[in-house]
């Protein structure tokens, strides 16, 4: 099932939207500022995030990102229902936006609707790779591979830009979650283990090329190394 991940800096609403979630099956992630759930953010398939908090605002938090995905769902819940923050929200990027005090059963819907309309549950082909992201499956020329959550969420963001240059920083966004002290070669460590999954040759790579200097792509032509 998706994760969703609720960031609000009052507990006792942030426990409520929890316990809404998970009663429908979600799993959850929470975080009570924009710095807390930076290091969160890879493992969220959509964002409940408030405005007005501490240390790192919602708005400030949204920009941030947008930066570097454009498709996790975002829907901003505050109590700050005024037309000029619900205007700045939607222009910054966030999908959806509801007001407080919390409708259970609007939220809920407002929820199922986002994440029925986001790309990231489309099951995606590049080559022989087909890669399942509500279930986390992934197969190579239909055998089922056995890959670990963090391996399978990197071979994701590869197989989302097939044949484009991911520099390691952008993977670790992408997987890890925005962090302020980023050890990029635990993307390193991760590709070795993919590749020896995959059966690939790091000399002579079908699926994964190292780019030096910038960072990693997948291989759309798999017969053969670019």
């Amino acid at each position: 099932m998706p994760t969703i991940l609720v960031v609000d800096d009052e507990p006792a609403f942030r426990e409520m939207v929890s316990r809404l979630l998970e009663q429908e099956g979600y799993g959850v992630l929470q975080a009570e500022n924009g710095e807390e759930a930076l290091g969160l953010l890879g493992r969220a398939d959509l964002v409940v995030l408030d405005i007005n908090m501490p240390k790192l605002n919602g708005l400030e938090l949204l920009e941030i990102i947008r930066e570097y995905d454009r498709e996790l769902p975002v829907l901003m819940l505050t109590a700050y229902d005024k037309e000029e923050d619900r205007v700045t929200g939607l222009t910054l990027g966030a999908d959806d936006y509801m007001g407080k005090p919390l409708r259970a059963r609007e939220f809920l819907a407002r929820v199922k609707a986002l994440l029925r309309r986001s790309k990231r549950f489309e099951v995606l082909r590049v080559g022989s790779l087909e890669l399942d992201p509500f279930t986390e499956e992934a197969r190579l020329e239909g055998r089922l591979l056995d890959l670990s959550s963090t391996e399978f969420r990197l071979l994701l963001a590869l197989a989302r830009h097939p044949g484009a240059t991911l520099p390691r920083a952008h993977l670790f966004a992408q997987v890890w979650g925005l962090e302020e002290e980023v050890d990029e070669r635990v993307v390193d460590t991760t590709v070795a283990r993919l590749r020896k999954k995959l059966g690939d040759n790091p000399k002579n790579p079908r699926y994964i090329a190292t780019v030096f200097g910038r960072g990693y792509r997948l291989l759309v032509d798999q017969g053969a190394s670019p």
